[in-house]
């Protein structure tokens, strides 16, 4: 066992706000989305399928608009607040900040456990291209 692996626990969930591989996926299937907050080449490179590019200054400034915008028949429904956020980032650490930030806005906001190293390791697959 190395450094790295004392640092980069991929056990279970850090906090509250992380959820485990196969508990994204059921969130996912339950009408959640994923959202990736990398840089628009970081996300070319290899994204999770089905994950929205979204700004983190679009955050900051309007997260229900940022993360929900795109579908406005989602807009239209109440319960769309409380539907599950995946956030995915560089580091799982981000995430997890950007997931509390939004849980601060009353969404239900959830960072990946692992996150998209994990989610390779787990035999889960990266699409490459631009945001659709």
């Amino acid at each position: 066992m190395g450094l790295r692996d004392l640092f980069n626990k991929d056990d279970g969930p850090a906090d509250e706000t992380t959820v485990s591989i196969p508990d994204a996926l059921k969130l996912l299937a339950e009408g959640g989305v994923v959202i990736d907050v990398r840089t628009p080449t970081e996300y070319e490179r290899g994204h999770m399928p089905g994950a929205k590019l979204v700004s983190i200054t679009d955050l900051q400034s309007s997260p229900m608009d940022a993360v929900w915008g795109h579908d406005p028949l989602a807009m239209l429904d109440p319960a769309t607040s409380q539907k599950a956020i995946i956030v995915v980032s560089s580091t799982p650490a981000h995430a997890s900040a950007i997931a509390h930030l939004l849980r601060d806005n009353d969404l239900n906001a959830h960072s990946l456990a692992g996150g998209l190293l994990g989610w390779v390791r787990d035999g889960q697959v990266l699409l490459q291209g631009p945001p659709s």
